[in-house]
């Protein structure tokens, strides 16, 4: 029989936080000869999307969707014993010290993601991949965003992702607070008006001080609907919210220089593009700013 670990983030996990969990998993079935499987949760994290609706297979994971309310009883289940069953099939509980088995359930509880991590770190660091598996969008959305980047000249523009959190407990990125919308909005402005941008945000707030500076400014279209300090907010539970996001994602990525406050999924693979305030120091050294500067100069 061979040795099987499934795992799981939660329900209101992003992307991006799911793609973590997975590396630390995939690298410790690699490496100990497990068999992966990823329990996707169809929830409010993801926009109540399938996987396949999102994103493409990843070699050497299988992917079984969940619905909500299912992950949710499991993860109960999982809190309170050391043996669960999920579709009819037996794992013993993983956490953190505990011992492996040849069928394992890990649930990342929290942030922290304490059972992929200790299971990660029973890996030499020798034997950790070089890079990280992505979060490959799928055809539809990778050929949407070809489109639009060819269409706006992606490649010669500064993209601008600012991600402002809900949750008053997340210490990671600003938060709904007019102070901390305004001061950002403020340390991005120091570009001058002529940098052609490309904008992706969830608040409206932020997208529309952002267009009445920069002249040239591109952004896919869509609604906020949720009203909150600071004017509207995307739903993060509207699907169609959840694809248009993964496309401004892959448009993001074409971008020459990227403005990365708050963070986004694949963040880590364009790490030579993203720059660190003071943002005008950053861009005027050469390449399209540098152009743009010179013919308004």
């Amino acid at each position: 029989m061979p040795r099987v670990v499934y795992f799981a983030a939660p329900g209101w996990a992003g992307i991006k936080h799911r793609f973590v969990t997975l590396n630390h998993i995939q690298t410790f079935a690699s490496h100990f000869g497990y068999r992966a499987h990823f329990l996707w949760g169809i929830s409010g994290g993801v926009g109540y999307c399938r996987f396949e609706e999102l994103l493409t297979t990843v070699p050497g994971v299988q992917v079984i969707n969940v619905p909500e309310q299912e992950l949710a009883d499991l993860e109960q289940a999982y809190r309170r014993s050391k043996s669960v069953r999920f579709r009819n099939q037996s794992f013993s509980v993983y956490r953190k010290g505990t011992a492996l088995s040849d069928r394992m359930l890990a649930y990342d509880l929290s942030w922290d993601l304490g059972a992929s991590t200790a299971l990660q770190k029973l890996v030499p660091s020798r034997f950790h991949p070089a890079l990280p598996v992505y979060a490959n969008p799928s055809a539809e959305i990778r050929r949407k965003a070809s489109a639009y980047i060819r269409q706006h000249a992606l490649m010669r523009r500064v993209g601008i992702r600012v991600r402002v959190t809900e949750s008053p407990d997340d210490g990671r990125t600003l938060h709904r607070i007019q102070k901390e919308l305004d001061d950002t909005v403020k340390s991005i402005i120091r570009m001058p008006w002529f940098v052609g941008v490309f904008v992706v945000t969830d608040s409206e707030y932020i997208q529309q001080m952002l267009a009445s500076h920069f002249h040239d400014t591109r952004f896919l279209p869509k609604r906020f609907p949720s009203r909150e300090v600071g004017g509207g907010y995307i739903d993060r539970n509207d699907p169609d919210a959840m694809r248009k996001f993964l496309t401004e994602v892959a448009c993001l990525a074409a971008c020459w220089k990227i403005v990365n406050i708050g963070g986004f999924v694949n963040e880590q693979l364009l790490g030579a593009k993203i720059i660190q305030p003071p943002y005008e120091r950053s861009l005027f050294c050469s390449g399209p700013a540098l152009s743009a500067h010179r013919a308004f100069g």
